[in-house]
């Protein structure tokens, strides 16, 4: 297979990007887990 496209045309490297990515994640983490302790509260509140 030839590996001119991907080359030329795929400068993605995770490991640019690796600690964006793991930043990214911690952040998307942590709302949604104080995502859930609102909704939990809710379910609470409406008992």
């Amino acid at each position: 297979m030839d590996s001119t496209i991907p080359d030329k045309f795929n400068p993605y490297r995770f490991a640019d990007y690796k600690a964006k990515a793991i930043d990214l994640l911690k952040r998307v983490t942590t709302v949604s887990v104080g995502t859930m302790e609102v909704v939990r509260g809710m379910e609470k509140a409406k008992r």
